[in-house]
Parts: structure tokens; sequence; C-alpha cells
């Protein structure tokens, strides 16, 4: 990281950067080596101490294809955004808070832990996570989970 003063270093204020996030972009590649972002809803939790993030979709589409090809993705959520005007135009700044990662995902199959990864998302939306999830929805929905195997997070605030 180059801007070393913007680096979140702290665990529980990075989890705040993620916990403040509306959207997760998930970084793939295509076969003809052509980056895709997508924008998805998401859920953050942490399993024996990593972090993780739950994501849904439909069961088909081209991002699943990717998926299933090479599960190994980067990612990147932002949050607390706006221009920092100045009097000249080089004082002008952005403020943000932005984490950025990679990791690998893993379908979910089983009806509880796909349950699980629902209500995860659910929680990080509304601060519920006793949802009940019917198994026609189940069915219906791919529900995948990202293991973070690193990430890092940065932040400039207004002064």
């Amino acid at each position: 990281m180059r801007r070393k003063d913007r680096e979140v270093t702290d665990a529980a204020a990075l989890r705040a950067i993620v916990q403040a996030c509306d959207c997760c972009r998930l970084g793939l590649v295509d076969e003809d080596g052509v980056a895709c972002i997508v924008p998805l809803n998401f859920g953050y939790t942490e399993e024996d101490g990593q972090p993780v993030l739950y994501f849904h979709s439909a069961r088909e589409g081209h991002k699943l294809t990717l998926l299933r090809k090479n599960p190994v993705v980067g990612f990147e959520m932002d949050t607390g955004y706006g221009l920092l005007p100045g009097d000249r135009a080089e004082d002008y700044s952005f403020a943000y808070r932005s984490v950025m990662g990679r990791g690998t995902v893993d379908f979910l199959q089983e009806p509880a832990a796909k349950r699980a990864g629902l209500n995860c998302i659910m929680a990080h939306y509304t601060g519920r996570s006793d949802w009940t999830v019917s198994d026609a929805m189940l069915g219906a929905t791919a529900v995948f989970r990202l293991r973070v195997t690193d990430w890092t997070a940065k932040e400039h605030k207004a002064p």
C-alpha cells in the first residue's frame, strides 16, 4: 500500500468499514482474460477467525459460470465517500473508506448452510438473522461463500 498514512490496520476498524458498506464488488476473469466486475449484496461474518463474505444469486448465469471455472476472486467495497473541496484545484480531494482483498469462493449445497448464508446477508441489511427461508427459495437460489485470504483497508477523512 503506497499511502501508509491512510491504511487501516486495526481489525475492529476494518470490520466497521465492512459493516458500513452496502455493496461488494467481485472481480472475476473470463476465459479470454477479460476482467468482469460484479456488484453484489453481501453478508459478513468470521469463521474460525477468518473473514467470510456470503453472496446469493440465481442458480445460473455468467458470474456463476466464471466462478465455477476459477473460484479465486478479488473484491472491493467502499463507503463514506464525498468531495473535499479546496480553494485551488489541487487542494480538492475525496473522502472514502474502502476494503480490498482476495479469496476463494465455494458454493453451499446443504439447506442449513444455505439458510445460514442467506440469514447472514439479511442480517447485514436488516440487523436480523432469524428469517425463515422457504425450501422453494433455497432451490431457486445459489448461495456462495468467499473465504478471505487477505485484505487491506484505507480511509481518507475530511480534515
